[in-house]
């Protein structure tokens, strides 16, 4: 059993009925001998060859979506990259830093974070409520607010 016949069984597959392929007895012959020879052409025809077969092989090659995509995730790559060292990381501890101690965009994270420093966070002043377990500032009015107008009422009654 040859090895493809071997992958095809563990596949699932049946064997080909086919007779395997006769190329002498081929009914559509090829035109030209593929690989030619390039010592035989004359240089020019190696020349034309040559320029037919690469802007052949450019065309072929020339995939949109994965370029594409490949843009997408490198400008992705770049600008997160470039935001997080510019807004969050650390350089005062950086070992490679040139000046160390010193954040090189401190005037800019002060910008950013004066505009957008309450956005992100809320503080208790701003929500409203104290701590867990603090006092109450104003009394309840009455135990049962709100409820007083269903005492009277009973589901049996109408």
């Amino acid at each position: 059993m040859s090895a493809m016949g071997f992958i095809n069984r563990l596949l699932g597959r049946k064997q080909s009925q086919l007779p395997p392929f006769d190329f002498a007895r081929n009914r559509y012959p090829a035109k030209k001998t593929w690989p030619p020879n390039l010592r035989e052409l004359t240089e020019k025809q190696q020349f034309h060859f040559e320029r037919k077969f690469k802007r052949r092989t450019r065309l072929k090659s020339i995939k949109p979506t994965w370029n594409k995509w490949t843009k997408i995730v490198q400008w992705s790559l770049i600008s997160f990259i470039i935001v997080h060292g510019v807004f969050f990381y650390d350089f005062s501890t950086d070992p490679m830093n040139p000046t160390p101690g010193k954040q090189p965009f401190q005037g800019l994270r002060d910008k950013m974070w004066a505009i957008l420093g309450n956005f992100y966070t809320q503080k208790p002043s701003t929500i409203g409520v104290g701590d867990r377990g603090e006092r109450r500032t104003e009394l309840m009015s009455s135990p049962r607010a709100g409820v007083e107008a269903f005492d009277d009422v009973s589901p049996t009654a109408k």
